[in-house]
């Protein structure tokens, strides 16, 4: 019984509550909270508007800035590249809009495009390592003396500068025959995929790195270490065996292949790097970071800690070497030291 009226009183105790609260509320404390209530949205909106305000200066001004750094770019870039030839390598799916604005400052730079072309998912491929393997093997013959005992993903890297710039004896506007053999052992084994291709010796190389996105669900990063390792081998290549590479990226992420380049003391005074391609602040330092690595000045630029600068020193390079080295070896000769005579 006494349980019974516990409860009793409970009840009425809360009825009276709700009561109270709904007559003070309908009555003398109903305009106060409802001016509270108003006040307080308007000052929400005050601010939502406020920072939209701001926001909107802000986009104008990075708008305009990106408008001036475009516009001055023809006459920032011009002549840092006289008449290079120049392979662009993408790996991951670069857009054309990405593509197109880099192509652009390098001809703004007075260089031309003459190959564009991606690494195919087989070139970092954990699964396919032993088809590289064969593939390295097969290429062999056609890479530089000192290439041929270089370990399999490497030889590959080295036999893909040999395909994209190894020139005529008897003509430095014409590939050299390994180049062209070597050219169709790579796309045919789906190594590379061509999306353009001139058959003229390039003089340097851009990477654009486009491997490195994060999936729009991913919580953690993925780890690019493998396949970043392998793309190295393509960028310390095109270093040793062209006149020079950059490596150029939307954004640097952890164990991606600049951030990799970036950390490893070797590759990073062998190779330039640049974030923000995808900006014209990119773009345009794609070519002048080209240009200064052409000349001996490697660095690293963008707004990233492990930057080294913002804009790459300003270098005068002289036109690329066009000399030959003598006579092509016919098909005959090729076969009479084959044969040992």
């Amino acid at each position: 019984m006494i349980d019974f009226r516990y409860h009793i009183v409970s009840l009425i105790s809360v009825f009276l509550a709700l009561a109270v609260g709904i007559i003070l509320g309908a009555g003398p404390l109903k305009d106060t909270i409802g001016n509270e209530l108003t006040g307080q949205v308007d000052q929400l909106r005050e601010e939502k508007d406020a920072i939209r305000n701001v926001l909107e200066v802000k986009e104008r001004s990075n708008a305009n800035l990106n408008d001036y750094i475009a516009a001055s770019s023809k006459r920032v870039a011009k002549n840092t590249l006289p008449n290079r030839r120049i392979a662009v390598i993408q790996t991951g799916e670069v857009s054309d809009e990405v593509y197109d604005k880099v192509e652009q400052q390098l001809t703004y730079a007075g260089a031309t495009v003459t190959a564009r072309l991606s690494l195919g998912q087989a070139w970092t491929a954990a699964d396919q390592a032993d088809a590289r393997q064969s593939y390295a093997t097969s290429l062999t013959e056609y890479v530089p003396e000192d290439k041929k005992e270089l370990q399999a993903d490497k030889l590959l890297a080295s036999a893909l500068m040999v395909a994209l710039s190894e020139k005529s004896a008897v003509s430095a506007d014409e590939m050299s025959a390994n180049a062209g053999l070597a050219l169709d052992i790579l796309d045919g084994a789906d190594l590379i995929d061509l999306v353009k291709y001139t058959p003229t010796p390039v003089d340097a190389v851009v990477m654009i790195d486009a491997s490195n996105v994060l999936p729009d669900d991913a919580t953690d990063a993925p780890d690019f270490s493998a396949a970043s390792a392998l793309q190295l081998n393509v960028a310390e290549a095109a270093a040793r065996q062209t006149e020079g590479v950059v490596v150029s990226t939307a954004t640097v992420v952890e164990t991606d292949l600049v951030t990799t380049i970036r950390e490893n003391a070797s590759s990073l005074k062998l190779i330039a790097t640049v974030s923000d391609v995808d900006e014209p602040v990119g773009a345009l330092n794609t070519p002048l970071a080209l240009s200064a690595a052409i000349g001996g000045k490697f660095g690293h630029f963008g707004f990233e800690s492990n930057a080294t600068a913002l804009v790459p020193a300003a270098v005068v390079l002289p036109e690329p070497d066009r000399t030959v080295t003598g006579v092509e070896p016919t098909e005959q000769q090729n076969s009479d030291e084959d044969n040992g005579n």
